[in-house]
Formats: structure tokens, sequence, C-alpha cells
């Protein structure tokens, strides 16, 4: 066996040529695995060959850990952007790595570096900032080390954990770079050799943190401090904090809990119109219309404030106002609160926590489903105003009809309603009735404005005309006292704007209650469904208590964002959007409303000049239709007058009549949906920036008026809002899918027909 003498007792050259003479390359494997395993020895082995070297005979001998052999040439070290680390930042630790695989094998170093793990972090980092280098890493354990950094700076847990002193997720790999430069260039032999003997993972991000820490409080004071204030400004924690002025106040809560057809918004109002001084808040333009309406009816001044109509009577102390409409400032005696359970809307929820935190009134009436109960008890809790309790059940119990029609239209009877969930099926569902019965059909849906569905609604209610059939969205579902005897689903699925999906059950029920009224010609509610294979469906949903909700929506005021703007430098309105929701604090009880259309009109407005920050708020809030090219058009353009300090007009030609086919009918939908805009901004803006409002009044009454007209003489086939490529032929078989529940039981169906019911379908 080949003899080897210490490195101590022979010069470099006389070994270098006792190895060049023995060097086969069974021989060098030898040396290999000998030393290897003879951890009181140093030598020094300088391979004098290809590195393209079969594998060892003896790899399966057990290695010394400490010793690392590198036969391939050195790499230079680069970084990748991805990584969060900077450009040329290998140059640093580059120049502390030795290329030549040097071997140290004292016993005395390799088990004092174990002791590095009792040390205390601060202890650590300090006698790195105070000590100097000693020696030089090996390549393959610097390697090692690099691939460590590069795990530590894409640690999800690192980065959840620098938070806490203020070292934000967008900084956090620049801190990392630099600590990482910082290390290589003073890390000591033990200090390298524990971390690589950790290896990359857990274990070695949570040995490097502290130090991490303790590095970055001493070279980022000026980051951290910027951060700090940045995170203060986008701090939504204890909301109920902002209305200094409302927790004063002793305030009474009067929750009327049950579902529709319960009395429980009628004893709200009774309270609210016989307060001196009060506020009703509604969902919708058209109930706080109607509202209106009714209480000047009987006798009681009030007054309408929404986003587009200001209606002052004079010697009025009453308001029928949307909810965003309502005012913080202003001292009522008695506030009333509808469809409460919108404070869990993911758009508008915001609207309703506000106002439920910030009324100032004596009283406040809610009005809703119990699906928000506890997390209005817990408001209470926090507000320390006094919560009361009243519990409604429905007059008469809604009934589900065991027969469904079976698909056929011509079972519908008088005063029945069809809902449908896309404006393609509801004009479907009313030609087909028209077609196949002798009944005629009034139309409810969202994109209708507020005056054109009062309209058709009070054409189905009048019994003296030959309207009797009612096709509707869920936009039935509140906002209408309609004379319904039987609500009939035509399907129980719907676009969520992704995805075809089941309707929440929450949203059938408030549907389906919506049939039989106290005091009208169908005190007896009845439901069922167009097909028998949605009636289980239907049966699950009304059986299924309320979902209970544990959080409700916030959204900042203009005050706080223009806060969080003043820290967030050279960035537009859409990425201070994005910032303050990565940035944002929150309670367990809240969650930040969703904004994707409020970011969609702030792209577009994103190369207008001449706007404030608060100008961009006010458009961006402004009710558009984001996916209705025209109408962001025509957004766009008033934003570009209001910009240039010019008069915005409403350039917009007035339609001669009726719509005659579908488009046209989508047309003036676009304009009144223009009109309805010009004036909601007329309302946001103060002096003469927008002059024409009312032009634009007129002109959004006329063209309700030629809605209302059009749709009692439909008779075309609808049209898509968008433009795109014309779908393929179907073919005469085609047929679409009514619902979920339809396509699941007969794609079951289908599978256990076999070879059959594949030869029926292609027949």
């Amino acid at each position: 066996m080949l003899q080897l003498k210490p490195f101590s007792s022979m010069g470099r050259s006389r070994l270098a040529s006792l190895l060049r003479c023995c060097s086969s390359k069974r021989t060098i494997y030898c040396l290999r695995a000998l030393l290897s395993n003879s951890p009181n020895s140093q030598f020094i082995i300088v391979p004098n060959y290809s590195t393209n070297i079969p594998k060892c005979p003896f790899d399966h001998l057990p290695q010394n850990p400490l010793i690392k052999f590198s036969f391939t040439a050195a790499k230079r070290f680069s970084t990748l952007p991805e990584d969060g680390i900077g450009k040329n930042g290998g140059d640093v630790a580059e120049s502390m790595v030795d290329a030549s695989p040097r071997v140290d094998l004292n016993s005395e170093n390799g088990e004092s570096f174990h002791s590095v793990a009792s040390r205390v972090p601060v202890e650590i980092y300090r006698s790195l900032r105070d000590g100097e280098r000693e020696g030089k890493q090996t390549r393959a354990d610097w390697n090692v080390s690099d691939e460590i950094f590069r795990g530590f700076s894409r640690s999800p847990w690192a980065v959840n954990q620098a938070l806490a002193i203020y070292i934000g997720a967008s900084f956090f790999p620049t801190a990392v770079h630099r600590f990482r430069n910082f290390w290589f260039k003073k890390c000591t032999t033990d200090l390298g050799k524990y971390l690589v003997s950790l290896g990359p993972g857990d274990k070695a991000d949570k040995f490097l943190f502290p130090i991490f820490l303790e590095f970055c409080l001493e070279y980022f004071p000026d980051e951290i401090a910027r951060f700090r204030t940045m995170i203060a400004s986008a701090d939504l924690t204890k909301p109920h904090t902002w209305f200094p002025f409302a927790r004063a106040m002793k305030r009474k809560i009067v929750y009327h809990c049950g579902p529709t057809n319960s009395g429980k918004t009628y004893n709200a109002l009774q309270r609210f119109m016989e307060a001196k001084k009060g506020v009703y808040c509604s969902p919708l333009r058209l109930l706080a219309m109607e509202v209106f309406d009714k209480v000047n009816a009987l006798g009681v001044y009030c007054s309408l404030l929404t986003g587009q109509e200001k209606k002052f009577v004079p010697f009025s102390n009453h308001i029928a106002c949307t909810v965003e409409m309502v005012s913080t400032d202003e001292l009522f005696d008695v506030a009333v609160i509808d469809e409460i359970q919108m404070m869990a809307d993911p758009c508008r929820g915001y609207a309703w926590t506000r106002a439920l935190l910030g009324l100032k009134a004596d009283e406040i009436h809610l009005c809703g489903d119990p699906s928000v109960l506890n997390i209005v008890r817990k408001i209470c809790l926090d507000t320390g105003d006094e919560l009361v309790e009243q519990h409604y059940e429905r007059f008469k119990p809604l009934v589900v009809e065991a027969k469904t029609l079976l698909g056929d239209f011509s079972n519908i009877c008088a005063g029945d309603c069809v809902v449908a969930f896309s404006r393609r099926e509801i004009f479907e569902v009313k030609l087909a009735i028209e077609k196949q019965t002798k009944h005629r059909c009034c139309v409810v849906y969202g994109a209708l404005p507020p005056e054109t569905r009062r309209q058709q609604a009070c054409l189905f209610n009048d019994q003296d005309n030959e309207f009797d059939v009612l096709v509707a969205s869920d936009a039935i579902g509140m906002g209408l006292n309609l004379n319904i005897r039987r609500i009939i689903f035509y399907n129980l699925a719907k676009y969520n704007g992704d995805k075809v999906v089941p309707v929440p059950a929450s949203q059938v029920k408030q549907i389906a209650g919506r049939a039989g009224r106290r005091g009208s010609l169908y005190p007896d509610g009845l439901t069922t469904t167009l097909h028998k294979e949605d009636l289980d469906y239907l049966i699950d949903c009304l059986k299924q208590s309320f979902d209970i909700v544990n959080k409700v929506g916030l959204f900042p005021f203009f005050e706080q964002f223009e806060l969080f703007a003043g820290q967030v430098h050279n960035a537009t309105f859409s990425q201070l959007l994005e910032k303050f929701s990565q940035n944002c604090r929150l309670d367990g009880s809240y969650f930040l409303c969703r904004h994707d259309h409020i970011k969609r009109v702030a792209n577009m407005l994103e190369k207008v000049q001449g706007l404030s920050l608060q100008d961009r708020f006010n458009f961006c809030f402004a009710p558009v239709n984001v996916r209705d090219p025209k109408a962001m058009y025509h957004l766009m353009r008033f934003a570009s007058s209001y910009g240039q300090k010019l008069p915005v007009n409403i350039v917009m030609g007035m339609p001669k009549g009726s719509a005659q086919s579908d488009k046209e009918l989508l047309d003036l939908e676009t304009k009144h949906q223009i009109c309805s805009m010009y004036l909601w901004l007329s309302n946001q803006f103060e002096g003469d920036t927008f002059p024409y409002k009312k032009k634009a009044e007129e002109m959004a009454t006329d063209i309700a008026g030629l809605l209302g007209e059009s749709l009692t003489k439909v008779c075309w086939k609808p049209e898509s809002r968008r433009e795109g490529k014309k779908k393929a032929d179907k073919g005469a078989g085609y047929e679409r899918p009514r619902s979920l529940i339809k396509l699941f039981n007969g794609r079951k169906h289908n599978k256990s027909c076999g070879h059959d019911s594949s030869t029926m379908v292609a027949a």
C-alpha cells in the first residue's frame, strides 16, 4: 500500500512529484479515501489529469463531513434578478474564496464551530462587525453559503418576520443582499463552517435571521423609519376610533332581524317618521326614491340625496339617501340602515361599516337578515353602544311547489315572476312566454336605470293592463315592492365574472322571499323552478340557515389615502392602491374591499394630465361599467377636459325614438349610464366645471322613458354588449345548459348509459 508522510515533513514540490509518479486514477482514489478517513493529518492533493473522472470505487466509504473536494473548474459567481440580489453582488464575496482545494482537518477547529449555536445573536453580530476575517472559504463551502443566502432572500417566513422591525417585502431582498456581502467579508472560520453544516433550509434561516435583524437596525435606520411611517399611514385597525364624536355619544342600536316580508323595514320606517330629525340609508337609488315618495305622501317632509340627485324639500328634517352619501358630520335623532347584511359585500361593504360606526344618531335601526348579527354584537362591544335585538318571522311561510313547470312556459300564470341571471336569458324568456302564451311581460334587470325599473314595476303591479308576468334578474331581491304570486327560477347558476357557479343560498332565499306580500293581492308566497332538475337545489337552499359572517368590509377615506401617498414617492395612483392593499393593517373582524374596478379606471386615467390626487380618487369612484368601452371613453373625456380646466361638456347625440333592435337598446342603456355618470361627477366637484347638469338631467329622463317604451315592444334576439368574434354554429341540435345541476346530472346519466347514450347524442 502506498505510504504518505505528513505534509510538515515534506515540501510541496516533493509531495507533488510523488503524486505525479503515482498518478494512476485508481491510486489517487485510494489517496482520497485514505485522507477522508484521516482527520489527524493535513495534505494537499494536486491532481494532474482531466476532470472527466469515472465514479470512484471507494465512494461508498464513510467521508469526513468537514472535507470537501472539488475536481471541477471554479465557476464565477453571478446573481439572478429574481433572487433579489443586486447586480455585481458577487464581486465582494468572490474575493473571499480560496480557489485552491485546501483541506483543513485541524481537530480543534473542527470541534469549535459547534459552539456557535450557543452564542447570542447580538454577540455574533458585534464580533462580525468589529472583528477581522480569518482565512478564506473553500469554493465548495462558498457555494453552499451562497445557496443559503439565496434561499434566505426568498423565504416567506423571513419576509414576514422582518416586518416586525419594519423591513418591507419590497426592500427585504436588497437588505439581504447587503447582509450577504457583509457576511462574506467578515465571516470567521467557525461561523462559516457552522452555517455550511446547517445547509440551505429553515435551520439556516432561523440562525441567520436574528443576526440579520441586528445588521438592519444599524445599517438601515432611515429605511426602517420611512417604512414605519408608511405602515402607520396605512393602519386600518380599530376603525371605531375614526369617529370620536360618535364615540362620545351613547347610541342605541336596534337590530331588526328577520327574513323578507316580515315587517322589519316597516317598523324601522315608522320610528324614522316619528323622529324630529332622521335619515334613511338605502342600498339602492331605487329604494331611496321609493321611501322619498312614500314618506312625503304621508305628510312628512323628506329630501332625497343620492350620487346623481339632490332634491331638497323646504322645511324637511328627514333625508332618504343612498348609504354612500350619508353624512357622518350631521346629528340625527333616528337613523335607519337598510340591508345591513351588505356590510359583508366584497365591493361595497365599507359604506355600511362606515355608516354603522360613524353615524351621529341617538337611535340607529338596522334592518337585515341574521348573517351579520354576531359581528354587529362585537362592533357594539368595541363602540360601547347599547344593542337591542328584535327578531321577526315571515308573516306567511314561503311554500315550495312540488310540481315544477317541466320546462313548459305554457304553465305560466298571471302574477308569476321568472328569475334569470343574465340579460340574454331574460329576453329569451320574455320572447318565449309572449310567443307561447297570451301573457305580456315586464322586464327588470340591473343595467336599467331606476326610473325605468320603477316604471316596469308599476306596469306589473297595475291590474288594469295586459302586463301580468314579470321577467327579472336578481335585481328584484331588494328595492321594489312587487305583487308577485310565485317566483320561478329559470335556472340556479350564474356567471360570476370568471366562471359559471351555483347561485349562493342566501341570494336564493332573498329572491324567493319576494313572492307574497302582506296587503297585496297575493299574501301567500310560492316558489318553484322551471326545470325539475333544479328543484332539489332550491329546497336545499331554502332549508339552509343564513351563513354567519365573520368579517365586514373597510376602505380608506381620501384623507387616509392622501396621508399614505405622502410616504410613497414616484408612484401612479394605481400603484398607490396596490401598495396600500399590500401594506395596510386590519383587525380580524374586517377585510379590505375589492377595488379592481377602481384600478382599471386609474390605469385608464394614468396619462391624463392636470388631475390632483383627490381628482383621481373621485373619478375612480364614478359609477361606470368598466366592461362598456363607450362609457369608459366618455369618462376619460370628462377627466381630460377637467384636467385642462375646461368646462366638461356631455357631447352625446340623443336617440330619435325607441329602440328597434337589441343593439339600439344597448346603446340607450349606455347613454343613460353616461348621463348618470355626468350627474354623479357634477355633485362631486364644486364650481362650474360641470355646467350642463340640467341638460344631463333632461337627457337622462328622456332616455329612461325611451327605454321603458322599448321594453314593452321587444321582439328581437338579444345581443352581447361586447362585440367579439362570432361563435361557430352549434348546429340545430344544440341547447344551452340551463344549470350546473342539470348539466352534472346529465353527464352522470351519460356515463351510466355508456355506448348507447353516445350513439343517441351523435344521432
